[in-house]
């Protein structure tokens, strides 16, 4: 065991003095996702460029609707002019909505059908707005204003589009509901100084009685103009919102943490070719003492980088929010497994990857193959939810699981244990494969 201890401290020893190595592990993957983040943060806050483009989404209103001051009122259909185009509208008009740029949102009639789309791929979701929506959050309907529920059935194979369209019916929906707690807060206040001052509550009630008591409340439904705010919040009142810092950070951070397993793996290769693995292998230490201890190395160098990107990334997310927020959600035992298993995922295939090849050259030409084939499968470029094959192909990579667990618990949503089983299994193959081809090929 104690030998086993000396190789690992040698190999990090060996990671963590070289400058060059620092930067490709730490440096470079926390500048571009914050990069990449601060550019596609502005769009969840209102800006008008769209990240992601075209997510095909089924859109059903099933909205019975209400009489609200002598008036038919759909909240539902609210939603839905935001998000499905008219048939008339002309290109201007569809480039400048950032809703009808990032959606292509079609309205269906039967929920069913829509659901059927999502599975079979036709659709990233199905957006099913119950029929009494408009019942529960307008005034006057209810006392106060009712919880409500509005189903977003997502493809598991496109959780980018899935938090996307979360997030986005979340903010329309709570700006329905904050619009209709002030005219209800207003004509509550109306009708309480109208029973404490008597010449106030006789103009009150001829105004309403003939008709001229008309306020204009659109202004209640504008962010903009409304003080009052919806926070989502999980169960134990924790603020809850998709920050695209998450998506893009992790996927940075598992694209570059391939090229660290693969480079560290890559020493055992130059020590063969120096001749200082042969003076190991003839002391008395077992041949697979030896590599298991380097490749324990491998992993946790990467175990290292990850955390160190998750704290950086955790820090980078406040400054942007002028508050401190851990970014990557509430549930700190679970994130602690997710870097675990991510880094044994990534350092079980550098190990595999190393054991193929003869020369440090060799493996260096195949990392950068296999490193930007996994980031690209992964996201850490752009969204690949829309491309059918790819979609599909990436779910036998680690950046595919590892982001994909980073972000449901970056919104406190849990449900990864499918995540971390792929992710442990993935690496505990190719660790256990890499180790043993590696070990019939030394030919010292």
């Amino acid at each position: 065991m104690s030998k086993i201890l000396a190789l690992i401290w040698k190999e990090l020893y060996t990671t963590y003095t070289d400058r060059n190595l620092l930067l490709i592990m730490v440096v470079t993957p926390l500048a571009l996702a914050t990069i990449i983040g601060t550019a596609f943060s502005g769009f969840f806050g209102g800006g008008s460029d769209a990240p992601i483009r075209d997510i095909p989404v089924a859109l059903i209103n099933l909205d019975a609707g209400v009489e609200q001051n002598g008036q038919a009122v759909n909240n539902g259909d609210i939603i839905v002019d935001l998000l499905v185009p008219p048939a008339d509208a002309s290109a201007e008009t569809l480039e400048d909505n950032v809703l009808f740029q990032l959606t292509n949102a079609v309205e269906l009639t039967d929920a069913e059908a829509a659901r059927a789309g999502v599975d079979d791929g036709t659709y990233a979701a199905a957006i099913i707005i119950p029929a009494d929506f408009s019942a529960q959050v307008s005034y006057g309907q209810n006392d106060p204003i009712q919880p409500t529920t509005i189903e977003l059935y997502a493809s598991s194979a496109r959780p980018t589009s899935a938090s996307v369209l979360e997030a986005i019916v979340q903010n329309i929906t709570n700006t329905i509901a904050t619009g209709n707690i002030t005219i209800q807060s207003t004509i509550d206040e109306l009708i309480a100084r109208a029973q404490s001052d008597p010449a106030f509550g006789l103009r009150f009630g001829l105004a309403s009685s003939t008709g001229t008591f008309a306020p204009d409340f659109t202004p209640a439904f504008d962010p903009a103009n409304n003080p009052l705010r919806i926070e989502q919040q999980t169960v134990t009142g924790e603020a809850q919102r998709f920050n695209p810092l998450v998506l893009f950070g992790s996927a940075q951070a598992i694209f570059f943490m391939m090229f660290t397993a693969i480079g560290s793996a890559t020493g055992l290769l130059e020590e063969r070719r120096d001749g200082t693995l042969q003076r190991q292998l003839v002391s008395p230490t077992a041949r697979l003492t030896l590599l298991v201890g380097k490749f324990i190395g491998v992993f946790l160098n990467c175990l290292v980088q990850v955390a160190l990107l998750a704290l950086a990334l955790t820090l980078v997310g406040s400054l942007l929010e002028g508050q401190f927020r851990f970014i990557w959600g509430n549930n700190l035992f679970l994130v602690a497994l997710t870097l675990i298993t991510v880094a044994l995922a990534t350092g079980g295939i550098g190990t595999f990857v190393v054991s193929l090849v003869k020369t440090p050259e060799q493996a260096n030409i195949l990392s950068g193959v296999i490193g930007l084939l996994f980031g690209v499968l992964g996201g850490a470029f752009f969204s690949i939810d829309n491309v059918p094959v790819l979609n599909q192909v990436r779910v036998i990579t680690p950046n595919y699981w590892g982001v994909d667990a980073f972000t449901q618990l970056a919104l406190n949503q849990g449900g990864i244990e499918i995540n971390l089983i792929m992710l442990t299994l993935i690496g505990a193959i190719f660790f256990i494969a890499g180790v043993t081809i590696f070990n019939r090929r030394l030919e010292v």
